[in-house]
């Protein structure tokens, strides 16, 4: 999901667009079950579909303004011209010339923010941050809550007729399948680490109660990276 520097210049334009989608959806939802469903419908199936919004939104504030993992700059500037690699150097450590610092593994520059990010997937559009080693839960939570909102969506308007229920279902559609698409591709990204999938998902998400994954909360984890496991 990284993208080019030409097509982050109006990443408004794309915070604007999902935006009014999902409000559009919510509204939808929320007419379909006015005009159709019973008051205990409205109630049990608004307040459900209002919950995965409002977790979404909150996960999607998180990751956009929490620090992604930017190593801290040197006070005095370095001159790494004449520096060669010996043996006492690990070898999957590098060096950013740009910020004049020693990266460790999975670090990357960032021309945009104008930093190294930890464990880095990329500058991702319409965040307007990048997404790294301090805020990459929150990301997955963005997109987990959102597949959970689009697909309870499409399943509820099925059982209704008329335009808005095929308009919110196509929304609904439409939404599922681009998240879904981004979070099996990061599910992917750490399925792919030696440790295994669950000791990958403890890394990022913390050490706690599993239950506590999929709310938008601090963990201890983000504070204290393993260098090692990146």
């Amino acid at each position: 999901m990284a993208v080019r520097l030409s097509i982050l210049k109006k990443p408004l334009v794309f915070i604007m667009f999902w935006s009014v989608t999902y409000i559009v959806l919510d509204v939808l939802i929320i007419k379909i079950l006015n005009d159709q469903g019973t008051e205990l419908e409205l109630s049990l199936h608004g307040s459900i579909a209002n919950l995965f919004m409002v977790m979404m939104v909150i996960s999607y504030i998180r990751t956009v303004n929490i620090n992604p993992g930017f190593l801290p700059k040197p006070s005095i500037s370095i001159d790494f011209s004449g520096f060669n690699k010996d043996s006492s150097m690990k070898s999957d450590w590098g060096i950013c010339r740009s910020c004049e610092i020693f990266i460790p593994p999975q670090t990357v520059h960032c021309d945009l923010c104008n930093g190294c990010i930890v464990r880095s997937r990329g500058h991702w559009l319409g965040l307007r941050n990048c997404v790294g080693m301090l805020n990459y839960k929150f990301l997955i939570q963005f997109l987990f809550w959102a597949c959970a909102f689009s697909l309870y969506s499409l399943c509820l308007t099925f059982r209704y007729s008329g335009t808005s229920a095929s308009l919110s279902s196509a929304i609904s559609f439409f939404i599922l399948v681009v998240h879904f698409y981004c979070l099996s591709k990061e599910v992917r990204h750490l399925s792919t680490r030696e440790v295994g999938l669950a000791a990958t998902m403890a890394q990022v998400f913390g050490r706690g109660n599993r239950l506590f994954w999929l709310f938008p909360c601090s963990s201890s984890i983000s504070s204290k990276p393993d260098v090692a496991d990146m």
